[in-house]
């Protein structure tokens, strides 16, 4: 993938740092903290490709407040997944926090994700505002679930991460979406790319990585069978690209797709 077609991820950090800045609680440590774990910024990454590859206008300056808006959204869930496995695990581990410094910071970072929003006549805010919202409430209940019901099963762990990894990264794709005036049918088949990509993505980094690089951790889970469901994810998205391929250039995002896969630029 070229320079001329990604983001970088300093474009994406000085619209979100332009939102932070302007609040009071700007200098909460763990705020910064949080948002320099994820240095990619995959997720805003994500709603400027799908904005690149469906759109006429080819404005990024335009669309780069909302790839900060999933930034900041993603440092909520991640600090939540945290929290919770703070509040839950009886062992003392790299991931415990302070339970109200950590509240605080999480309200703050899905606040200033709302805030990053910006409103424009050619852009409908009232559904990027929808989109956002939706993403934060199912990745709410998905951690009401997880770590409330007792005797969850190993398929709910994968569905888990289905539901917030894969909650936010269908949010990011419908909002580039939707910034670039896409239809219906291609909305959906871009969502669809999004969250297969990103859940096998997640799985991948929960399996292979220290827990503290993940943006959110099951309880618990079965390896083999947390691949299969990863490769599910991978054939989903095959599937929405290919059909997508049928009425949009997706040199962009069959691009981001390799370079997600793989691992590397």
């Amino acid at each position: 993938m070229t320079d001329t077609d990604t983001v970088h991820p300093s474009q994406i950090e000085r619209h979100f740092q332009q939102v932070l800045s302007t609040a009071d609680e700007a200098n909460l440590p763990l705020v910064q903290d949080v948002l320099d774990d994820c240095p990619d910024r995959w997720y805003g990454q994500l709603v400027v490709t799908v904005y690149d590859s469906l759109s006429d206008r080819q404005d990024r300056e335009d669309v780069l407040p909302y790839a900060a808006a999933v930034e900041l959204l993603r440092g909520y869930v991640r600090l939540r997944s945290r929290l919770l496995v703070t509040l839950t695990d009886k062992h003392a581990h790299s991931l415990t926090l302070d339970p109200t410094v950590a509240l605080l910071a999480g309200d703050y970072l899905y606040t200033a994700a709302f805030s990053s929003l910006r409103s424009r006549s050619d852009f409908s805010l009232g559904d990027c505002f929808e989109i956002l919202t939706t993403v934060l409430e199912s990745i709410t209940e998905a951690f009401a679930r997880t770590y409330t019901a007792a005797g969850s099963t190993d398929h709910d762990q994968a569905k888990f991460l289905d539901d917030t990894a894969g909650s936010l990264s269908e949010g990011a794709a419908a909002l580039g979406a939707t910034l670039a005036g896409a239809d219906e049918p291609v909305r959906r088949y871009c969502e669809r790319l999004g969250r297969g990509l990103s859940t096998a993505r997640q799985i991948n980094y929960v399996i292979d990585m220290e827990p503290i690089e993940a943006t959110v951790v099951p309880p618990t889970f079965d390896e083999s069978q947390f691949r299969r469901y990863a490769e599910q994810r991978r054939d989903d998205a095959a599937q929405a690209l290919d059909t997508l391929s049928e009425t949009v250039d997706v040199t962009r995002l069959q691009a981001f797709a390799d370079v997600t896969v793989t691992g590397h630029d």
